[in-house]
């Protein structure tokens, strides 16, 4: 049977390393701070910056939330991302990403609106900082390993193109992975899947891959949201290691998120 991955536990161990790395900050004057930006009424956006709030009181970080109504222009969006830049006592900033329909078309003008040093976010291609989404699926495929005293030499990224997967194939490959390319519309989907010792899915289709898709003792991330990419009863019993969803990757990403805060903070105003 396969181990399920915990992700709160995983995420609650790293909070508690990152308040630790908090109160030193603290100790020097230093209060680690994100902006987070949430346009619209998307029920899952809330409820993520919800949870990312939470975790921020936490540790000890202070997270603001700007509430923008769905109709604001570009321009307003722009000028709040500017007075931001500006703030020496904000070192992260983000945007609530899906935004809403009227402003989806401008959504890299905006991205590329935010400072590179405060992108936490990672979205921007000249971040210093790697997407939070894309950190946490480095990091529990080396807990993977760890546990399943495994080095896997082949992983299998379906959404390879995406924002979580463009960055995740490129950390990968830096690390020697062998790297296969997917997509939700590659054509004989599963002939690829079976390759791969890993398989990282990141597009959001529920039940996607199904039990037969996988390779027997594979390790298995599934990054789909809400629901998940992966069906959990069937894969279980063929891999040896499966993060679920919700529980899986998405505590983690909030705890990577604000990992890239505090080394923000760090890296701009003072060396621990």
């Amino acid at each position: 049977m396969a181990i399920i991955f915990d992700g709160r536990a995983f995420a609650s161990q790293k909070e508690s390393l990152l308040k630790l790395r908090v109160e030193k900050l603290k100790k020097k004057g230093k209060i680690p701070r994100l902006a987070s930006i949430l346009v619209g009424d998307n029920s899952a956006n809330k409820l993520y910056v919800d949870l990312k709030k939470k975790a921020a009181e936490q540790i000890g970080v202070e997270l603001a939330v700007y509430y923008l109504s769905h109709n604001k222009k570009t321009d307003e969006i722009l000028k709040l991302i500017g007075s931001l830049n500006e703030d020496q006592g904000v070192d992260g900033i983000m945007i609530q990403l899906p935004l809403p329909e009227g402003l989806s078309k401008d959504k890299g003008r905006i991205i590329s609106a935010i400072d590179n040093r405060k992108d936490v976010d990672g979205l921007r291609v000249d971040s210093p900082f790697l997407h939070p989404t894309s950190k946490a699926v480095v990091e529990i495929l080396d807990r993977a390993k760890l546990m399943l005293g495994k080095n896997p030499e082949t992983v299998c990224v379906i959404g390879a193109t995406g924002m979580v997967g463009r960055p995740l194939v490129k950390e990968l490959k830096k690390k020697k992975y062998k790297v296969i390319e997917c997509s939700s519309e590659t054509k004989n989907l599963a002939d690829k899947t079976r390759e791969a010792d890993v398989l990282v899915s990141a597009i959001g289709k529920a039940d996607l891959l199904k039990g037969e898709m996988v390779k027997d003792g594979a390790v298995i991330i599934d990054v789909g949201s809400p629901r998940g990419d992966v069906q959990l009863n069937e894969v279980v019993k063929k891999v040896s290691f499966v993060t679920p969803v919700p529980g899986g990757v998405g505590p983690v990403t909030i705890a990577c998120l604000l990992e890239n805060l505090v080394e923000a903070c760090q890296e701009k105003k003072v060396g621990i």
